[in-house]
């Protein structure tokens, strides 16, 4: 259970006296230990320390109840919901044949290579059976051929133009 809001002001009170009494402890001396000249310079100090943690407590107080505010309308919409990134239908296709190319030779062979063969001769207005030899797949696994040697396989179609 919360304390009260007067139980809490009493102990906050209490606080600060305690406080006070510690920075006079250890400013007495201080002070008497100092030159007349520079006594000034620890009264400065230590109503310096009272304040400045007088207002590091305002500041705390005034977080907390802006916080447990409801967030206003301006608030939620500057922080709107994230949005998912959209891909264009083709560009997932693509991105996923060459994926599935990469990882099985079969696949590369019956779907990607003829949509390359036909994609060449389309560009070269050729018929499809004057295509280069189809590259040879990673033995390992069966899987088909690296990313390297797709990319060089796109550069040669592009540069035949």
């Amino acid at each position: 259970m919360p304390p009260s809001s007067e139980h809490r002001w009493l102990r906050v009170l209490g606080c600060y006296l305690l406080l006070l009494v510690l920075v006079g402890l250890v400013g007495t001396p201080i002070y008497l230990l100092t030159e007349p000249s520079n006594r000034a310079i620890v009264v400065r100090l230590a109503t310096a320390v009272v304040l400045m943690v007088a207002l590091l407590h305002l500041r705390g107080v005034a977080r907390r109840q802006i916080s447990a505010q409801a967030p206003s309308s301006f608030d939620r919409a500057m922080h709107g919901n994230p949005v998912e990134p959209h891909w264009a239908p083709l560009y997932v296709k693509l991105r996923d044949e060459v994926r599935f190319s990469m990882a099985s030779q079969p696949y590369f062979a019956n779907v990607l290579w003829p949509r390359l063969q036909a994609l060449r001769a389309r560009r070269l207005g050729r018929a499809p059976g004057t295509d280069p030899a189809m590259p040879a797949g990673r033995r390992w696994l069966r899987r088909g051929p690296s990313l390297a040697t797709l990319r060089d396989l796109a550069g040669r179609i592009e540069a035949e133009r």
